[in-house]
């Protein structure tokens, strides 16, 4: 079993605080970014994730992003009954059920209520550090890793943790060390993408990475961050 981070136990939000949106103003999205508004095979908009975008009113991307985190937030529940399903279901089972077994679905239930929201976005999956060490000793400890999403808001793209609802400033893409001690080894659409599709999969995509890590590969980042309620 691989041992992901859990979502938002017992921290359901109860609204948003005020934030004057109207002062982020979008730039229009350049061909590169939009190529992530589409989804792929796991993370289609189908009727329900599009249902739910038309319910959420917002007027720019970033107002979006926090009121799309606040929806998931409020009207999914965590269910460790899935866990043994992690990376096997779709973003439309995830509506259906609105039942998430931890960040894997937390990250793939936003990602494309994001898209449906016409905000490009993407997975940014990566592994734990002293995991990673762990295993170069023994392997037979567990996969342990996060997942991130970029979102292009105004003109550039920023990092968010839909875990512990944070949306990170002063994002540096192109390093692979992200915070919480984790680092960058994937980026998609979806899992299924990546070749992922059971914690089996995981194990194989991530254990070559770990293999090859070097604990000089990782800085901690020096990112501030915004809580998104």
């Amino acid at each position: 079993m691989i041992s992901w981070f859990l979502f938002g136990l017992g921290c359901a939000g109860t609204g948003l605080r005020y934030i004057d949106f109207s002062r982020y103003e979008d730039e229009p999205i350049p061909i590169e970014a939009a190529g992530w508004l589409a989804g792929g095979e796991q993370s289609r908009v189908t009727g329900p994730i599009a249902e739910a975008a038309e319910s959420i009113d917002c007027r720019n991307r970033r107002e979006c992003v926090y009121k799309a985190v606040e929806y998931v937030w409020t009207r999914f529940k965590y269910d460790n009954w899935f866990s043994d399903k992690a990376f096997a279901r779709t973003s439309d089972a995830l509506f259906k059920t609105r039942k998430l077994e931890g960040c894997s679905d937390y990250a793939l239930a936003q990602v494309t209520l994001f898209r449906a929201l016409k905000v490009p976005a993407r997975m940014v999956m990566t592994a734990n550090v002293d995991w990673m060490r762990k295993f170069q000793e023994n392997d037979f400890f567990i996969t342990t890793g996060h997942v991130f999403i970029e979102v292009w808001l105004e003109d550039k793209w920023h990092l968010v943790d839909s875990t512990y609802r944070y949306l990170f400033t002063g994002y540096d893409m192109g390093s692979k060390s992200y915070p919480r001690n984790e680092y960058f080894c994937f980026r998609v659409r979806d899992y299924w993408e990546a070749g992922i599709k059971s914690v089996a999969d995981l194990d194989a995509a991530y254990q070559p990475i770990a293999r090859r890590f070097a604990p000089a590969d990782y800085s901690p980042p020096l990112y501030g961050k915004k809580y998104i309620e």
